[in-house]
């Protein structure tokens, strides 16, 4: 084991190892640390998909969609790995944010349909509101595909992965930092903070914090459903049913809807029912994509429990499983309402779920998550490679003012 590192990454997620990955890039000696062994599924990101999508109304995440997209493609290319697959996504309802001028003016190519249009294109859905498609540029990555390309690539450039190897103490000495570990000591002129859940247990000492960071960990447990057989026929006739990543997702005929079809989609429901007038009952914006191997995964985003993460129940919440049915039952007519099998993850949210990135002198903190963050990894992984190469005591360069740390504190 090397002695002394250009950079340490704590955290062996997606932010720590897509920023190794682009350290080791830049010809910097570089440790991955992570507590957990390969593949665990203890944190945020692991799992077979993850939604890909550029529905945003602020410019600053607009702007990181247009770098990603093409960091994906130079990371598929380099790793050989298919990660990105475009199956386009569809949102609708009644968000509170008009998406689609923002992404229009931000190049991203958009089809506008009325509900009754989008249920005819995919009956096993059903929709309200106005109803954007995102056909070219969206759709789903894979979690643990990803995380094994970054660390098989950064490992291939010299850096070195550590699993299996917790930090217990990180101290600033006069010309570094000196990382203590459950297997040795690890020395370095910076230190990258992306531990997610476990954030708070290194930021206040490392960031000269008086408290903790206002960050909150939730544990949340989408579900995925089986597609019903009559919906699930892939028999169709390939010159009108394209494969994945053909004609760009628009070659569905009725009834033929599989995992290999089914379009990522958000619903941002209406607040109180349009006929009835009472309380919707959805919690929270609803998202679901297809797992290949798993079916159609459903979710409340961000609905679950408060948790620490080494306090995990990794158990659906007292009537999670008929509020999941339920909603298939009433939007997801293709789906099996029955069928739900639960998975465990955690988020670690900031009080305005933006992004948490910045850089306090040798350490650079990095929780740019809040639930919505899988899909920039690339790019934020050279976002903080940025701000891990910059001079100590130069002002901080390598971040959009959204995501400071002074943003967070106030």
């Amino acid at each position: 084991m090397q002695s002394k590192f250009d950079v340490v990454v704590i955290g062996g997620g997606a932010m720590g190892s897509a920023a190794a990955w682009q350290l080791a890039k830049r010809g910097r000696s570089v440790a991955l640390l992570e507590q957990f062994g390969p593949a665990h599924a203890n944190g945020s990101s692991h799992g077979g998909s993850r939604i890909y999508r550029a529905t945003y109304s602020q410019s600053e995440y607009l702007d990181l969609m247009a770098q990603a997209l093409p960091m994906w493609d130079d990371l598929e290319e380099e790793s050989g790995a298919k990660l990105l697959t475009r199956v386009g996504l569809v949102s609708h309802g009644f968000p509170p944010h008009d998406f689609e001028e923002p992404m229009r003016a931000h190049g991203i190519p958009l089809d506008v349909l009325s509900a009754e249009e989008a249920e005819e294109r995919w009956p096993g859905m059903k929709f309200e509101g106005k109803v954007l498609y995102e056909h070219s540029t969206a759709g789903r990555v894979n979690a643990d595909l990803t995380l094994a390309a970054l660390q098989h690539r950064t490992a291939k450039m010299g850096g070195e992965i550590h699993h299996n190897t917790k930090v217990l103490d990180v101290q600033h000495v006069r010309n570094g930092m000196i990382i203590e570990t459950t297997n040795g000591v690890f020395l370095a002129d910076r230190v990258v903070l992306a531990a997610g859940g476990w954030t708070n247990k290194l930021a206040p000492k490392l960031l000269g914090l008086e408290g903790a960071l206002p960050l909150s960990v939730v544990e949340v447990a989408p579900a995925h459903f089986q597609i019903k057989a009559t919906f699930a026929d892939a028999t169709a006739d390939p010159a009108t049913h394209p494969a994945e990543g053909e004609g760009e997702g628009k070659g569905i005929v009725e009834n033929q809807m599989t995992v290999a079809n089914w379009p990522a989609f958000t619903h941002d429901h209406a607040p109180t029912n349009p006929v009835t007038g009472e309380p919707t009952r959805w919690p929270g914006i609803v998202y679901g994509l297809g797992t290949d191997g798993e079916g159609i995964k459903v979710g409340f985003n961000a609905y679950g429990r408060i948790t620490d993460p080494d306090e995990r129940t990794w158990q659906p919440r007292e009537g999670d499983l008929e509020l999941h049915a339920d909603y298939v039952r009433e939007w997801l007519p293709g789906l099996v309402p029955e069928s739900a099998e639960f998975m465990s993850c955690t988020y670690t949210r900031t009080p305005s779920d933006d992004f948490l990135l910045d850089r306090v002198g040798r350490v650079i903190v990095a929780s740019p998550c809040s639930g919505h963050g899988f899909k920039f990894t690339p790019v934020l992984g050279k976002m903080i490679a940025d701000l891990a190469c910059e001079d100590i005591d130069a002002p901080v360069q390598g971040r959009p003012e959204l995501f400071a740390l002074r943003a967070l504190l106030g």
